[in-house]
């Protein structure tokens, strides 16, 4: 990368940055005023979906004017009152600005599963409270059981999801648990050869919370024409993105099986980032 480069990230970042310092007064007043007075929790969440829009535009208009990035919209037929689960494959902190463009800009705003350290960030920490994203652990702490830690976070996911009840959204569900890298692929002896193996549990505790509201499945492939991390995304050096995505009911998902699902949905994804010659 070129200085230049560098500087184009640096000041990419900054706006992107300043964009989140600048709703995050709003969002900070009104999560005390839900707080409270715990009947407003209503109208504050239509308060919160329209700041977060607002910021998606923001972060849109740099990343196209100012980064120069270029991604083809698939144009979803969606509703800002509906409530759907979305899943992607996951890179870097490319696909959540990619995910938020392509859902939120005509459907609902977009929750995903929050890794408790994130939660101790300022920033994200109030974001996660504000809009009641679901935070969960990386490994078991104390003399709680892998098993017992995957249960509290499935719960934590099952909590979460009652809010789209009050206030549509759309959870997304990095299904992979982490970002791709070839390291993971092989230390995980991945079947894939662009992708970490699927993990059902999220994805199947949000639809098991959502099941009353029989909300659509958005299935998202993310293709990049060779591999970047984010700063480099920033920089503009990442190409052309292609995003590929499909629409699925509840009931499909659910007949499969989801974990069944989840696998054929993450062949087929091989294959299209195989056939764009992903990392090459």
């Amino acid at each position: 990368m070129t200085i230049g480069s560098h500087l184009k990230a640096a000041l990419s970042l900054s706006l992107i940055t300043a964009n989140l310092l600048l709703w995050s007064l709003p969002l900070a007043v009104a999560l005390a005023v839900r707080l409270i007075i715990p009947r407003t929790r209503r109208e504050v969440a239509r308060l919160n979906s329209k700041i977060y829009r607002y910021a998606v535009v923001f972060d849109d208009w740099v990343l196209k004017r100012i980064v120069g990035a270029r991604w083809a919209d698939p144009c979803l037929e969606l509703d800002r009152d509906e409530v759907i689960v979305v899943i992607a494959n996951h890179r870097s902190w490319t696909d959540v600005f990619l995910v938020q463009s392509v859902i939120a800009r005509r459907g609902p705003i977009v929750k995903f599963l929050c890794k408790k350290e994130l939660a101790y960030i300022p920033l994200f920490g109030l974001i996660c409270l504000a809009f009641d994203f679901p935070i969960l652990q990386r490994r078991a702490r104390g003399h709680q059981s892998e098993s017992e830690r995957r249960t509290s976070d499935r719960q934590r996911v099952r909590d979460a999801c009652k809010t789209v009840y009050r206030s549509p959204a759309a959870m997304l569900s990095f299904a992979e648990g982490t970002r791709y890298s070839d390291e993971k692929q092989r230390s995980l002896k991945s079947q894939y050869r662009h992708l970490l193996p699927p993990r059902s549990g999220g994805f199947s505790a949000m639809l098991a919370a959502l099941e009353p509201l029989d909300p659509r499945v958005v299935d998202v492939t993310i293709v990049y024409p060779h591999q970047s991390n984010f700063w480099r995304f920033l920089a503009g050096n990442s190409g052309e993105i292609q995003i590929v995505a499909s629409v699925y009911s509840t009931k499909t998902v659910v007949e499969r099986g989801v974990e069944s699902w989840l696998e054929d949905r993450w062949a087929a994804k091989d294959l299209v980032l195989d056939r764009q010659r992903v990392g090459r």
